[in-house]
């Protein structure tokens, strides 16, 4: 009677085990569900808060339309196409109803209120700074000084040419006319409120005006490499009769060949103020011939044949050039040191063994830059590399004028502030709280001076009012 309860009772103990291993296992199936199912409706949830409109406080646009137009402005695009690409946007986020079609004018305003924002945060800076300053080519008859700054830390050393993104705005303004008494308040204006910011040295070229105020101020001046080979470049071959004969040819040669089959062939259109004397880009051209000269009809060849016979004139310029590019790499990402004066002068000296005889130009161009060193040794014996190359002011002008638009200087040159700044949405929400309307025309009032188009659209204004 036993044997059947013993078997009865194991099997029913076997069935238990059993049931409890598949009863943890469905407990743990659960467990598993319930955490994922929790981390869909996070995810869920972060999803639809990320697709619903961040609102700013005082605004009708949430912050998403305000980056995106912001972004495509900094990029190069026109205000319209921020407008319509925003409007898209939003259209495509489902806020279709929701948000009007913003204007080119309400555009404008965001990024001058980045701007502003991104201009005024510069207050907290400290430390030591390189104030690079300079002041644009006159657009219509507005011009516009900037002052950048270089962060000087002990740990850090630059060793390739500046971008955007390592300096930062001090100050902006614009006139009509800036003399050297204009540039020395405005520097001293600036540089007052940063209280904690001390600037080392100031660099600039040489303009009659940057250079009186820079005496004025009393600070530290190291001059523009750039600039300084240039011009020494200019006084060079500005009065070089084979050189002037070489340019007249070579119109010569696009007037007449302009129109024909052999168009491809041309030099580029050269301009008559060109700071760079047009040695580079005379001498890329005569190698590109140099290159396809095999392959030319003997008629091309004949059109042509005038710059393979001043061979003087181009051995000259291909040295000045050669000298340039060492002068050039050895400056622009070392700057000014003993370490670099040491450097520029074995690879010169290289140079110049690797040639029969140096021209006379390239003699002078030589005891130029020496005393380019020479000049600014006191500032950098003893010291870390001193920066000398202000070609990132010469950009960012650059790329404020390829913006489109009207040719004149407004308050616009506030999207200047923004390009070191990530545009964010906390950044943009921000500036859209803490800076106003009334401030930014306040700000426009004192630091921008009236333009033609604005003239006239204040006159067309006053008569539309009297009628």
């Amino acid at each position: 009677m036993r044997a059947p309860f013993k078997v009865k009772d194991l099997r029913q103990k076997v069935r238990s085990k059993y049931r409890t291993i598949e009863r943890r296992r469905l407990k743990d199936q659960i467990r598993y569900y319930r955490q994922v199912n929790a981390e869909l409706k996070l995810k869920c949830s972060s999803l639809e808060a990320l697709l619903e409109p961040q609102l700013v406080f005082n605004h009708h646009y949430p912050a998403q339309m305000m980056v995106l137009a912001v972004f495509i402005v900094l990029a190069g695009g026109s205000l319209r196409c921020a407008a319509a690409t925003a409007s898209f946007y939003a259209e495509l986020m489902g806020w279709k109803g929701r948000f009007k079609h913003p204007s080119a004018s309400t555009i404008r305003n965001w990024v001058c209120r980045c701007g502003l924002h991104a201009l005024w945060h510069a207050k907290d800076l400290s430390g030591q700074y390189v104030a690079i300053l300079d002041e644009s080519i006159q657009i219509g008859k507005e011009k516009l000084l900037l002052m950048l700054g270089v962060p000087l830390q002990e740990d850090q050393c630059y060793c390739a040419p500046l971008t955007s993104k390592e300096v930062v705005v001090l100050g902006m303004e614009v006139q009509q006319s800036w003399t050297s008494g204009a540039i020395v308040d405005f520097v001293k204006r600036r540089l007052n409120q940063y209280k904690h910011l001390k600037i080392r040295y100031l660099l600039s070229d040489q303009g009659t005006s940057i250079r009186a105020a820079v005496r004025q101020l009393g600070l530290c001046w190291v001059i523009d490499c750039t600039h300084v080979m240039m011009n020494a470049v200019k006084q060079l071959f500005e009065q070089d009769e084979a050189l002037k004969a070489f340019c007249a040819q070579t119109g010569e040669l696009r007037q007449r060949l302009i129109l024909t089959d052999y168009n491809i062939l041309l030099p580029p259109n050269l301009r008559v103020k060109d700071r760079f004397l047009r040695i580079f880009t005379l001498l890329e051209w005569t190698d590109r011939m140099d290159q396809w000269w095999t392959r030319l009809s003997e008629e091309a060849r004949n059109h042509l044949r005038f710059y393979r016979e001043d061979c003087p004139l181009l051995c000259r310029l291909q040295e000045v050039r050669e000298l340039i590019r060492i002068s050039s790499t050895i400056l622009k990402r070392a700057g000014l040191s003993e370490a670099s004066y040491q450097r520029w002068r074995q690879e010169v000296e290289a140079f110049s063994q690797s040639t029969q005889r140096l021209s006379l130009q390239a003699q002078q161009f030589i005891q130029t830059i020496d005393a380019y060193f020479k000049t600014h040794a006191p500032l950098y014996q003893g010291k870390d590399q001193l920066l000398c190359c202000s070609d990132i002011i010469e950009s960012t002008f650059g790329r404020y004028k390829n913006k489109g638009g009207m040719k004149v200087i407004s308050a616009d040159i506030l999207s200047i502030a923004l390009y070191n700044q990530p545009i964010t949405l906390d950044f943009v929400s921000q500036a859209m709280t803490k800076v106003s309307g009334k401030e930014l025309q306040e700000w426009q009032k004192n630091y921008i001076c009236p333009n033609r188009y604005g003239l006239i659209y204040k006159m067309n204004h006053e008569i539309k009012n009297v009628g």
